[in-house]
């Protein structure tokens, strides 16, 4: 068992650890307990959100036996000892440090704040090698790097400490300037029975590919020594990568026809999200109807792309039933089962509101807002009904996103190898042209090359290797599907069962001690 233990007062970082955890090694692996005494045995992996003092006696206990423990956010005296550090309050200096500028046309921008993962050891691990505190490609609203914000302060997102090694490894430093180290911000230590893995900020890095880092570690680490749990992975079994792309129909609709006819002349399935208070011309249908039948798939984007949904949990509700009955009844056949939020912007109320509204899921993740909905991997959404799941897919390919130089789409492919080094569910997207916005091309024929040079690096990227390209509601049904799937671990004989073998009718991965397996090979 992966025993999660919440001392931090705070909801939403219970739910958000609890949620991360849940989505990598499944709902049967994992329990949230008020403490440790309630197991009814001892359990193998400890996570514990904004440890107290007072906790250092029971955790001293723990790690004099067969254990991994995961502390999370500022820790005190007694708790860094056995962390094997010494902490040190963060400065002005950092706080200034951790903002960002607004990213210029053309151009990206990023804090000088960092955090330089080690190359040796677990470090290694993360597919993100620095990750900037802040870090924005368009405007102040998008990373296409598909990362978080991380503060300097005391709420859940943000550190307010940083560490020096006693008897520990740095796994990540924070650098505050290009030759300033400011202090470990991610630990490990070990011990001769145990490992003791601390990060500074209170959700880990649940929002990031570095989320890696927790899964080598509960999964992998000392695997001839330590107990490992398995995990399951955000792609299915058999591929190096998988990915989905879609179209967000914020002001037209039939002007999405160039960049269909593309993706559908190279065999590849192409995804829109509709904003439905548009005027349904024939050629709007028309495009609808050749997607459908082209095998892409048909999402709402509401009815008027209100920010936050409406602001209420009633108008997102009325948005999202309204925009899928205007949806279904222009377009034969078709049920309407997943969202891609107006903004991506989340507030908790809307899992709920479109849970009532006849939907299974919804499209988000942003720098930008609703942290929490900001996911390393697909699954079961915060604050969300039972069965009901999101997907991250922040990287928007936007002409004004190009950079100035040799490889203007240099970040788009930095974006794509490291979802692929992270066995990440990639999602990308752009907008079709309206009258009133290019989104930054030039033309139209410029932006159908861009997207096939990007199509044609990922082909080069993978040559060779099987590669899953799939419309949005296949990669939404296997996130739903992955989620329903649980792993029983049992001890006695230090082996496990997977309650399915596939999700939506592709194969599952699991994860364990170092190996990628069929979810099959364990029924």
């Amino acid at each position: 068992m992966i025993a999660i233990i919440d001392r931090s007062d705070d909801a939403c970082a219970r739910e958000v650890v609890l949620r991360a955890f849940e989505r990598s090694f499944t709902p049967g692996q994992v329990r949230l307990l008020d403490d440790i005494a309630a197991a009814s045995r001892p359990p193998a992996v400890v996570v514990v959100v904004a440890p107290r003092e007072q906790d250092a006696g029971w955790i001293e206990k723990l790690l004099r036996r067969p254990a991994k423990l995961v502390l999370l956010g500022a820790i005190g005296p007694r708790i860094a000892s056995l962390a094997g550090v010494a902490v040190d309050t963060l400065d002005q200096r950092a706080a200034v440090a951790a903002a960002c500028e607004p990213a210029p046309t053309y151009g990206l921008s990023e804090s000088a704040g960092q955090i330089v993962y080690a190359d040796q050891g677990l470090g290694a691990g993360s597919p993100l090698r620095q990750r900037s505190l802040c870090r924005f490609d368009f405007t102040n609203e998008w990373n296409n790097l598909g990362y978080g914000r991380i503060g300097i302060g005391d709420d859940a997102w943000s550190i307010a400490v940083s560490a020096r090694p006693v008897d520990a490894g740095v796994v990540g430093e924070l650098r505050i300037g290009p030759d300033a180290p400011a202090g470990a911000v991610i630990t490990l230590r070990d011990l001769p029975h145990s490992s003791v893995l601390w990060f500074a900020r209170p959700v880990g890095p649940v929002d990031g590919a570095d989320w890696a880092i927790i899964e080598r570690f509960v999964a992998d680490y000392r695997a001839a020594e330590l107990p490992c749990r398995p995990y399951l992975r955000d792609i299915p079994h058999g591929v190096t990568a998988a990915l989905t792309m879609r179209l967000d129909c914020d002001e037209d609709i039939a002007s999405s026809r160039p960049l269909f006819e593309l993706y559908r002349d190279r065999g590849l399935p192409l995804s829109v999200a509709i904003k439905t208070d548009q005027p349904d011309t024939a050629e709007h249908l028309a495009l609808l109807a050749d997607l459908d039948l082209a095998g892409g798939s048909i999402l709402s984007h509401s009815v008027t792309h209100a920010p936050n949904w409406g602001g209420s949990a009633e108008a997102a509700e009325r948005e999202a039933r309204d925009s899928k009955a205007w949806l279904e009844s222009r377009v034969r056949g078709l049920t309407v089962r997943y969202a891609v939020s107006p903004f991506h912007q989340n507030p908790t109320y809307v899992p709920a509101a479109l849970a009532r509204a006849g939907y299974d899921g919804f499209v988000g993740g942003i720098i930008a807002n609703d942290p929490e909905y900001l996911m390393a991997r697909g699954g079961a959404a915060p604050f969300g009904p039972a069965g009901f799941v999101s997907h991250s897919q922040a990287c928007m390919l936007h002409g004004d996103c190009l950079l100035a130089g040799d490889d203007p789409i240099r970040i788009y492919k930095q974006a794509f190898r490291q979802a692929k080094a992270f066995g990440q569910f990639f999602g990308y997207l752009d907008h079709p042209f309206s009258p009133r916005y290019a989104y930054g091309w030039a033309s139209e024929a410029d932006r159908v090359a861009v997207h096939a040079a990007f199509l044609d690096f990922i082909a080069a990227e993978c040559a060779g290797e099987a590669t899953l390209f799939v419309n949005e509601e296949t990669c939404l049904d296997f996130m739903r599907a992955k989620s329903a799937t649980a792993i029983d671990y049992d001890a006695s004989r230090d082996a496990f069962a997977v309650s399915q073998g596939n999700a939506a009718g592709l194969p599952l991965a699991v994860g364990w001690r170092g190996r990628i397996e069929a979810a099959a090979d364990h029924g």
